[in-house]
């Protein structure tokens, strides 16, 4: 067994400097080239009630058993290495798994956990402690399927080779509490830590993930993603994806994206609402020339950001499209790929931060963006493409530095004389109608631009007002 070390993470923003290790260092992913360009096949029949007849080289059914200083394989299809289900409890310590073995129909590995090394179900319980899981050809490492049943794991190390193979993965309300994992996957669509349908439930510190092909994130929330003080890399994919009305919760980490944005919550069908992020101490790196930090489409968001940084080498921080992924995740649908789509609205609370860059909405989407408690933000907002709404706040402990003209619908300032928004000679075009407090007036502002009302007689958004004075 490869040798376990705690890493002791310190907070997001003084990471950057500290060199971190994850499983690619000991199996090169250039050993498995061939293996990580496997694709995974969607074209099957859904299956709507959960298999009895899962395969295991392993099984504790309704049972109660522990086990310690084993090393244990499968190589077979569809097969896991271990079964722990229907009640049981399982305690294991000291443990290598290896798995090996193709996943033959995706919907069954992914909603009822078939070919998974290790597969813990229907109300049972696992304690994994110092375990290291090598998997191979795209299988789940550890796996938790339905309400009620609860898989802690310790100090383990997870790599994977192959497609849609995530490090933790709970589906159908399971829970997985990891602690200490160090995590690299290099396959397609392969996560470090996710949930699946109808939802599934990562609690995940002190952690190290790297994932390394085309759509694999570092968290896939369908379900609650909770995380603190984890270090990832995600090559190319981002660090969030989130579907539908999901919450993911991040504190205290370093995170850097190579594809699509470091955060994409969109809804795969009808638009929904309710999908939430926290962001705490957290810091954002997005790499490609367009990713912008938080990418939101067809959905309905509320974000909190409170001491984050977000570096984009776009120099994008929020984009609100009427838009989704495709089913590959390797880019951004537009109109023709589908039609049936809703324009975002997502509302940003921004607390103690410094934030540098611009709010893109496109196609009818609306941006709110909440200015509080010391925080600044130097950049504007404008319209990817078509019409376009925006909202912005600030509290007098906040200052804005415009770099362009920007065209807002509600637009409040406890500073009434707006004395701590920074022009560079650029303008604020205000919607008088939501915005009575201003007087329909043109007010001065520092640098030589000025607050005024829209002349034009573009649509106006009616909505609520956030932070009236």
């Amino acid at each position: 067994m490869v040798a376990q070390s705690l890493i002791l993470l310190l907070p997001a923003l003084a990471l950057a400097a500290i060199p971190v290790q994850d499983p690619s260092d000991v199996i090169k992913p250039m050993w498995w080239t061939k293996d990580n360009a496997l694709l995974a096949d969607y074209n099957i029949a859904m299956i709507s009630t959960q298999p009895s007849d899962i395969e295991a080289t392993h099984k504790y059914d309704d049972t109660s058993a522990s086990v310690d200083h084993v090393a244990w394989s499968a190589t077979a299809n569809d097969t896991s290495v271990m079964l722990v289900a229907n009640g049981a409890e399982f305690n294991g310590s000291s443990i290598d798994i290896k798995k090996s073995g193709y996943s033959t129909n995706l919907n069954t590995a992914s909603f009822w956990g078939f070919n998974a090394a290790i597969n813990v179900a229907n109300a049972s319980t696992a304690y994994f402690d110092n375990v290291n899981v090598t998997v191979h050809n795209g299988a789940a490492q550890i796996y938790s399927y339905g309400t009620d049943t609860v898989v802690h794991v310790n100090n383990t190390w997870l790599y994977s080779s192959g497609p849609v193979s995530h490090g933790l993965y709970a589906s159908g309300n399971g829970t997985i509490v990891g602690r200490n994992i160090q995590v690299y996957s290099g396959g397609y669509r392969s996560s470090s830590f996710s949930g699946d349908s109808p939802g599934g439930n990562i609690y995940i510190y002190d952690s190290v993930a790297h994932s390394a092909g085309v759509g694999s994130a570092t968290y896939y929330a369908l379900g609650m993603i909770d995380a603190h003080n984890v270090v990832s890399v995600s090559e190319k994919g981002p660090v969030v994806f989130s579907d539908g009305a999901q919450t993911t919760s991040l504190t205290n980490c370093d995170a850097t994206a190579g594809l699509l944005g470091g955060v994409v919550i969109f809804s795969s069908s009808v638009r929904s609402s309710g999908a939430e992020l926290n962001l705490v101490n957290t810091k954002f790196t997005t790499i490609g020339k367009t990713m912008p930090g938080l990418w939101f489409g067809n959905i309905i968001a509320t974000a909190t950001l409170n001491q984050v940084e977000l570096n984009t080498a776009s120099g994008i921080l929020v984009v609100a499209n009427y838009s989704q992924v495709t089913q590959d995740f390797d880019y951004y649908a537009d109109y023709e790929d589908n039609s049936s789509l809703s324009p975002a609205e997502v509302t940003l609370i921004v607390t103690e931060s410094d934030l540098v860059g611009d709010l893109v909405a496109y196609n009818k989407s609306v941006i709110s963006w909440i200015l509080s408690d010391y925080s600044t933000w130097t950049g504007a907002a404008y319209s990817g493409y078509g019409e376009a709404y925006f909202d912005v706040a600030l509290d007098a402990t906040s200052d804005w530095t415009l770099t362009r003209d920007t065209t807002l619908q509600n637009f409040t300032d406890t500073l009434t004389t707006l004395s701590n928004i920074h022009s560079n000679g650029h303008n604020i075009h205000y919607n008088s109608t939501l915005n009575s407090w201003l007087g329909g007036k043109t007010v001065p502002l520092s640098g030589g631009g000025v607050a005024k009302p829209i002349t034009s007689t573009s649509r106006v958004r009616r909505g609520v007002t956030v932070g009236r004075r």
